[in-house]
């Protein structure tokens, strides 16, 4: 009887040792099944620019003429859809849509990829009725108006002259 408990304790020690390592050993590769519905492939600046987002990668942006473009759009009547991409210090993607069907701007705000985002992370979306401007002497800075919700007071996109 001795035996036999001695023989299950060092199968319980032993198996339970096995399950706390299972897939922690540093030379074993992640089982790539596992876990990746979630992840996101990082979006480099370059993929972005070639994919038509208006970039603003620390101040200095690219496809400038599509943003200013959909600006025209909007005050004309004319519907037109945009992303903006900006990166963080650390090269966190964090999209910006705005979508106008003649009426009004649809806005999505993104940063479900931004690793520093803390509790706010994640994708929020308003309608707004306008975009507008603030001027400065080197400076104009873009934001939305006349949003239903908060979440437009997150777009400010600054454009130096």
């Amino acid at each position: 009887m001795q035996k036999y408990l001695l023989v299950m304790i060092f199968g319980i020690i032993l198996l339970s040792g096995c399950s706390l390592n299972v897939g922690t050993s540093k030379n074993q590769e992640p089982d790539s099944k596992v876990g990746t519905e979630n992840q996101k492939k990082s979006y480099q600046p370059e993929t972005a620019i070639e994919n038509g987002d208006i970039v603003n990668l620390h101040g200095k942006i690219s496809n400038l003429d599509k943003f200013k473009n959909f600006i025209k759009n909007v005050k004309s009547g004319n519907k037109d859809k945009i992303r903006i991409t900006m990166y963080t210090d650390e090269g966190d993607p964090i999209f910006y849509n705005l979508n106008y069907d003649s009426k009004q701007i649809q806005y999505t705000f993104d940063n479900s990829q931004d690793k520093f985002a803390g509790s706010d992370k994640g994708v929020k979306s308003t309608s707004c009725t306008d975009i507008g401007t603030k001027n400065t002497e080197n400076v104009v800075e873009y934001h939305l108006s006349g949003c239903s919700s908060e979440v437009g007071n997150t777009f400010h996109f600054l454009v130096s002259k």
